[in-house]
């Protein structure tokens, strides 16, 4: 069955500011048989929906970001989901939106390397095979996390929304706008504030433009640009051309998790 909610609305779900948080749920019930989403822990990290679907009537495990920000029940809930995934034999759709893993004295210390790399250990060692949306922001660990293009998903598409890069251009900024005040302050010499501005714009601006979709699908990153209203048909090919090899999941060969 076709979805219950028109795909045409899918144009107007992701916001111009990718700041702006909005609910992967909302394109989810554009691109499933009948909007039909079974959700795995919703209550539990809910800046990640996991949950079961068809497409096309093709059985499909899909993680969405919801928040942007992957903590450490994200990670655990993703781990867990992806082995659930293998154990079932199904395919896997990630539906990237998100600024990579948290960071900070209070979340390292809880563990949040510990619980991302269960995540990244998951996807690695994830047999089934895995299909990847870039519809929001896509960066750093995190586009690792969701299976970007280094962890060789069967395919990969962007939205024209998305934005991808290993650091946010004002991350990248202030990265090397402290290098340089510290090497500035090392030698003692007085740090020129007008030419840090400068050097700062200009990293933003080149940052910005090559995060593009257009600039990204150019050099291979993807496999296509895709129409937001074309996913479900796009994804639709992609599922019947992986079925055309048997989809067996890894049992039990992920290595050591630690707990």
């Amino acid at each position: 069955p076709e979805p219950l909610y028109d795909p045409e609305e899918l144009l107007g779900i992701v916001p111009e500011d990718l700041k702006t948080p909005f609910d992967p749920r909302e394109v989810i019930a554009r691109i499933v048989d009948g909007s039909d989403f079974d959700e795995f822990k919703p209550l539990y990290g809910p800046s990640l929906v996991t949950g079961w679907a068809a497409l096309h009537g093709h059985p499909v495990g899909i993680l969405a970001n919801a928040q942007g920000v992957l903590f450490s029940a994200e990670s655990q809930k993703a781990a867990q989901f992806i082995q659930l995934a293998n154990q079932r034999d199904i395919p896997l759709l990630f539906l990237h939106n998100t600024t990579g893993y948290m960071v900070g004295k209070e979340y390292e210390q809880g563990g949040i390397v510990k619980h991302g790399s269960m995540m990244i250990n998951a996807v690695s060692n994830s047999r089934v095979p895995h299909l990847s949306v870039l519809i929001g922001a896509s960066y750093g660990a995190g586009h690792y996390g969701m299976c970007g293009r280094a962890y060789e998903p069967r395919f990969l598409f962007a939205w024209p929304s998305a934005k991808s890069a290993v650091m946010g251009p004002q991350q990248l900024a202030g990265v090397l706008s402290i290098v340089a005040r510290q090497s500035a302050a090392a030698k003692g010499k007085p740090y020129d504030e007008e030419a840090d501005a400068g050097m700062r714009a200009f990293v933003e601006a080149q940052i910005e433009s090559e995060s593009l979709p257009m600039f990204l699908s150019g050099r291979l990153y993807d496999d296509g640009v895709i129409d937001p209203r074309d996913t479900r048909t796009v994804l639709g090919l992609c599922l019947s051309a992986v079925h055309n090899a048997p989809v067996e999941g890894a049992r039990g060969g992920f290595g050591v998790f630690r707990m």
